[in-house]
């Protein structure tokens, strides 16, 4: 794009907001730099629960193998998120299916080289792409791979025995599904309320940022959190007309998304005192909400609103919220929905040749199925850790997040050697075995969240400790030679393999997609001047806002690759936010509007011009914005994002 072409004329309200420097993505040194999230106590003595109690129980039964093998199934607590009760208890379900899935597959095919490098491959390649494609966070293909793995190396003389081991893993994983789902007993609706206070307190912070330069970072974040909190309160299959407090939480998060399209239409008219004054207010309803209990009410700010010198419409919303805090009734109100599709209709959509998520799954499989490959023709011993450190490895976002991975892996796997070591040194039995498992099991997931390679460090004594406990003859001398080893090649290939074949993967989607998204923008804006349907534009709307998030994460995505073009593609920083900020603000309009057959005509041009210009990489030919006198503010929006694009890539 060249930036010789002078900007049409045009006549809008002016945008007030600077749009922040491109985000950078972090060095080498990064990995190895501490997080500042707060450490999740109860999951990880929950994880530690889930691991080391079928070791107990075999033990009190005199079969420590069975409970070893049994423990394996407690990894299925590890794909706990922070999802409504409802939704977990059938994702964990489905994950403990998986993982004994997978066990019972390396069992069965212990002996056959060929067949277990094959299954490595796929095992990855579709747990990666249904986590992807339903955008479930959590450790993806990790544990059914590990589970895959080491079922690989625990002998079963026979069909039956591949059966009961099986059995044992299940029955593992019950358990920490149990464990899971305690929580229910004490606060039934804990996760969905923890989700409708995140979305407020994100709301607060967008409040903040008016007028500055992390406006529409933080616009990016509330959308996401508005998004999960409207997920959390369909996943968690509430009947709001059989629950006072289910159509509380409700109302909770309509009214916050009222307040998002209101702060968004209106946000040039806010100065920093009434931003400021908001976001307190908002900041106390977050605060409220996140103890939030059926039949407690919280403390009344009415009279702290009515004070504020703000605009009636806000305060009037500020006061809806406050009252649907102290259980009055309230009318509902029709609002955007962030809602995602069916399970059926994401998987389906996801599937296509143009498609990220599939094309990340094909390259996990593929190196799955190389490191395997390498793994099984050599003669180091339990060479099963070679895939499934690669497993590891590639599970990072992006090229530079799977090079920081391999150097964490790598470091932190060798540490934890040293501790292994030293363990099994110690000759553990019995209980002992089962409450070192405990210990780092925990640890692991206390403090993984401030840094990978710290986690790793637990890691690999905790699970040689699972899979070696039954051969203490080779233990040692295995723990020490062999795992560097396994996890060097592991690291190399996960890390070579992504580089190779996925160095730019993003940078080659980043241009199509963005004019895709401008191109939708404009079909959006045409249909709101001429639909009747209401539900075909709530789909529409679903639609693009699931695009303008995912423009997002497709351009932090391309500043973590080792690439020119990504270098270059860094350009289209102004064109992200431009796009995402016009997309916003037409999600806004609830209205439609009322446009004549000219200026119809007129928008079809501009947004073909522009969604070629970014698809092409070249700067939009047009001569002039079409005037749309009516709606001052989305005429100044495509005047800014025609703007952005007057660059040179």
């Amino acid at each position: 794009m060249s930036d010789d072409k002078k900007s049409p004329t045009y006549n809008h309200t002016e945008i007030h907001h600077k749009i922040e420097a491109s985000p950078k993505a972090p060095g080498i040194k990064a990995a190895f730099r501490f997080n500042h999230a707060s450490s999740p106590w109860v999951r990880g003595i929950s994880s530690g629960l889930s691991s080391s109690l079928p070791i107990l129980i075999g033990i009190l039964f005199d079969h420590l193998q069975y409970g070893l093998i049994a423990s394996i199934g407690g990894f299925t607590y590890l794909y706990t998120k922070d999802e409504p009760y409802a939704q977990r208890g059938v994702k964990l379900f489905l994950a403990l299916l998986g993982i004994t899935l997978c066990f019972t597959l390396g069992s069965l095919f212990a002996d056959v080289a060929w067949m277990k490098t094959i299954l490595f491959g796929v095992i990855g390649a579709v747990s990666v792409y249904v986590f992807g494609a339903l955008k479930i966070p959590g450790p993806s293909a990790m544990f059914f791979v590990l589970s895959f793995a080491v079922s690989t190396s625990i002998p079963a003389p026979n069909l039956p025995a591949v059966f009961l081991h099986a059995g044992l893993v299940f029955l593992g994983g019950a358990l920490s599904w149990c464990i899971s789902m305690s929580g229910w007993l004490i606060n039934p609706r804990g996760p969905e309320t923890a989700a409708v206070a995140k979305a407020y307190r994100q709301l607060a912070s967008f409040v903040r940022s008016l007028g500055t330069e992390s406006f529409h970072a933080e616009q990016h974040k509330t959308v996401v959190e508005l998004r999960a909190a409207e997920t959390a309160m369909k996943q968690a299959k509430i009947n709001r007309k059989k629950s006072s407090f289910a159509h509380r939480l409700f109302l909770l998060n309509q009214k916050a998304e009222g307040l998002f399209i209101f702060v968004m239409a209106a946000a040039n008219d806010f100065n920093p005192a009434v931003s400021k004054k908001a976001q307190a207010v908002i900041e106390t309803f977050a605060s409220e909400m996140a103890t939030l209990k059926k039949h407690k009410k919280i403390r009344d700010v009415r009279e702290e609103i009515e004070e504020l010198s703000i605009k009636e419409e806000l305060r009037t919303l500020l006061l809806d919220v406050n009252d649907v805090l102290q259980m009055k009734e309230l009318k509902e109100t029709e609002y955007i929905q962030f809602s995602h599709g069916t399970i059926r209709a994401r998987l389906k959509a996801a599937f296509h040749k143009r498609s990220y998520v599939l094309k990340n799954a094909l390259r996990y499989g593929i190196i799955m199925i190389i490191a395997a490959a390498v793994a099984y023709t050599t003669n180091i011993p339990r060479s099963y850790w070679i895939p499934l450190t690669c497993a590891g490895v590639m599970l990072g976002a992006t090229v530079r997040a799977t090079v920081q991975r391999g150097i964490q892996r790598s470091v932190g796997t060798i540490l934890g050697i040293l501790i292994g070591t030293g363990i099994l040194m110690l000759e553990p039995t019995g209980i002992v075995i089962a409450l070192i498992v405990f210990v780092l099991q925990s640890t692991i997931e206390i403090v993984i969240v401030k840094n990978y390679a710290l986690g790793t460090l637990f890691i690999t004594p905790n699970a040689l400790l699972i899979a070696e406990s039954g051969h203490p003859d080779k233990a040692i001398s295995y723990f020490t030679s062999a795992r560097v080893i396994d996890i060097v090649i592991g690291s190399v290939i996960g890390v070579v393999g992504t580089v190779l074949i996925f160095k730019r993967a993003s940078s080659l989607r980043l241009p199509y997609l963005l004019g895709d998204v401008i191109r939708k923008e404009g079909q959006f804006l045409e249909m709101l001047s001429t639909e009747q349907d209401e539900e075909r534009i709530k789909r529409e709307r679903n639609k693009l806002q699931g695009e303008l998030v995912n423009l997002r994460a497709l351009y932090d995505n391309v500043i973590g690759e080792y690439s020119k073009t990504a270098v270059k593609l860094e350009g289209l920083w102004p064109a992200v936010v431009a796009t995402q900020q016009l997309g916003y603000m037409l999600l806004a309009s609830f209205e439609g509007y009322k446009l004549a057959e000219m200026e119809k005509r007129e928008l079809q041009e501009t947004f073909a011009q522009l969604a070629a210009a970014a698809e092409q990489k070249r700067a939009p030919k047009l001569s002039s914005v079409p005037t749309l006198k009516h709606y001052p503010i989305i005429q100044g929006e495509i005047v800014a994002l025609y703007e952005s694009l007057q660059v040179e890539i």
